[in-house]
């Protein structure tokens, strides 16, 4: 493939240097190995840290398990900004990292460890110049011939030539000029490629459009312009941004779907500001679900997680994001008030109190600490009105039989980690919002499904049929039988067949929702958390597989009805598109 060399006209002028050869590496073995995290794209997990001192990065290395992938040298002290990927699977190396080293130290350790470097950064000490460096063995499927110098840009360029060489980093030096890493650019390590020094963010985007390429690495000067190394894109999602908070980075990325794979922070009136790249860190489920709902959420938080009972997680979004859960964190108190009853501790006859509204006594959708009126009813009809028509009321009067911290240790008791009751379900306030994540939700309806709310059959059908399920909601059934029907047909199955099937299927939901303001403009929280009994067959006999399945919108603006009605039509696509394949491969054994 031709190697493609571009320094743009506008560059910056550079004071010329002596530059040094740093190691040739042995010949390259193939194209994107363990170490070329920036060009990988399968799901990783990784993480990013900035203003940590050295101590700390080791911390987050050993307790995410990870390697850092990209290095930021942010002050003498010295501080860094870090980019790391769990170091597992695709993405699994050997390597090393150090820093306050001079350049032959830097040297003499690649040659110790049979390595080449994957990220650098010079930087300033009262002693000189000094480097830090992540490397990796240069053997195996990581091989590359690779060198690295510093020196001025067209340095840099004829050091490219000699090699038939690529960059993989690119970043400022302090004496002047740049470091560059770069590996050899033929046979099976070549691909389409172009480097600009001292531009503006404008024409970043300009180039990046000609050339239909992606950002590989990014780093900022001082004067606030730009070095880039792009190659060509495959077509993959990826986004890059500058002026950016450390924190604001790392939401944006955990809402697209992204991971960070570089990251320069810099500070711009006292604040400190983050340029970064992002590459998409989704599976084909978990993409496909995005493009259904992004397009319809333009402000606040949205997510999904899907995963089988006892198996692995199938689509995930902000699973573990916080959210306020409105009345779907129902489902903890009711498995409270089913496992004390299951165990004889509590009896659906016993009295909880509840408040309510004198001038409409039957309203549950009051905030019952609006009002000190109080009644009583039993245990059982508390806990039904609760989950089938979401009674705040008979939720208060629960919770409050049971205390809160007894609800919440018994949610830690089920796995919840993320889980915290801030006020009364239907009374939250812009200061007590309740918190939980669709990994701790989708926690109580597993450990239900899995005996662990109860292992008792008749306090099992008393779990479900307290909640809204396939038999007392018929819009599980008007929503999910016409997904069952396209399948069938799609695998030669009969409309007999797929009206079996679909009459074969369980459901229990607990959904929620806040408005906060009466007229539009408002903003809302919605969300829903479902556990699907999916009808397999085994040697002719069902044997369904359960499916958790969870949605949210959180803190979302919304402008009109239309699009309120947009926002919902999509929460529900996300539901029957998640199951789609599952109910697929479950009609294949009818």
């Amino acid at each position: 493939m031709t190697r493609k060399l571009k320094v743009p006209a506008m560059a910056v002028a550079l004071v010329a240097q002596m530059a040094f050869v740093g190691l040739a590496a042995r010949p390259a073995l193939a194209s994107v190995g363990p170490a070329d995290d920036r060009q990988m794209t399968t799901p990783t997990s990784w993480s990013t840290y900035t203003g940590v001192t050295a101590t700390q990065v080791n911390s987050y290395l050993s307790a995410n398990s990870a390697r850092i992938t990209s290095l930021q040298v942010e002050s003498s002290t010295p501080t860094f900004t870090v980019v790391m990927v769990r170091n597992t699977g695709s993405y699994s190396s050997a390597w090393w990292w150090y820093y306050g080293k001079t350049e032959g130290e830097v040297n003499s350790l690649l040659s110790s460890h049979g390595a080449r470097p994957i990220s650098m950064q010079a930087y300033s000490t009262s002693s000189g110049v000094r480097y830090a460096v992540v490397m990796v063995p240069n053997t195996g499927s990581s091989a590359k011939a690779s060198w690295w110098y510093h020196g001025s840009a067209s340095f840099i360029s004829s050091q490219l030539s000699t090699h038939n060489a690529r960059l993989i980093e690119l970043s400022p030096h302090p004496g002047g000029g740049y470091v560059g890493i770069m590996v050899q650019n033929t046979g099976t390590n070549a691909t389409s490629w172009w480097w600009y020094y001292g531009i503006s963010s404008s024409s970043v985007n300009s180039t990046l459009s000609t050339h239909h390429a992606r950002l590989i690495d990014l780093s900022r000067n001082s004067n606030g312009s730009y070095n880039v190394v792009m190659y060509s894109s495959s077509g993959t999602r990826w986004y890059w941004y500058y002026g950016q908070s450390p924190s604001g980075a790392l939401e944006k990325a955990n809402q697209l779907g992204e991971r960070i794979i570089d990251a320069t922070s810099y500070v711009v009136g006292g604040l400190k500001r983050e340029a970064v790249v992002m590459l998409r860190n989704t599976n084909s489920r978990s993409e496909a679900l995005r493009n259904i709902i992004a397009p319809k959420v333009d402000s606040g938080a949205y997510g999904f997680y899907l995963k089988q009972v006892g198996g692995s997680t199938l689509a995930s979004l902000q699973s573990t994001r916080q959210y306020e859960p409105a009345s779907a964190l129902k489902i903890l108190y009711h498995a409270k008030s089913i496992h004390e009853e299951s165990l004889g501790s509590a009896l659906d006859k016993d009295i909880i109190t509840y408040h309510y509204d004198p001038a409409h006594p039957n309203d549950g959708d009051i905030c019952p600490d609006d009002f000190a009126n109080t009644t009583t009813t039993n245990l059982k009809n508390g806990d039904q009105q609760m989950m089938w028509n979401s009674d705040n009321r008979m939720t208060r009067g629960i919770l409050e039989k049971y205390t809160k911290n007894a609800v919440l240790n018994y949610g830690t008791s089920l796995g919840l980690t993320s889980t915290a009751i801030n006020h009364n379900i239907g009374c939250p306030t812009s200061a007590t919002h309740n918190k939980t994540t669709l990994v701790d939700l989708g926690n109580v309806y597993q450990a239900f499904q899995t005996g662990v709310v109860t292992s008792s059959s008749p306090w099992q059908s008393e779990f479900r049929s307290r909640m809204l399920n396939q038999n007392n909601y018929t819009g599980f059934k008007d929503s999910i039988c016409p997904i069952v029907n396209q399948e069938a047909t799609a695998l030669g199955k009969s409309a007999a067949t797929a009206t079996s099937f679909c009459n074969a299927m369980t459901w229990i939901a607990k959904g929620g929702s806040y408005q906060y303001g009466e007229s539009l403009p408002y903003k809302v929280s919605w969300d829903g958390l479902s556990l699907t009994g999916v009808p397999y067959k085994s040697s002719a006999v069902i044997a369904p597989r359960y499916f958790v399945f969870g949605e949210f919108v959180d803190g979302t603006t919304i402008n009109s009805q239309s699009e309120a009605d947009g926002v919902n039509t999509a929460r529900g696509k996300l539901y029957t598109e998640g199951m789609r394949p599952y109910i697929h491969a479950a009609l294949i054994t009818w």
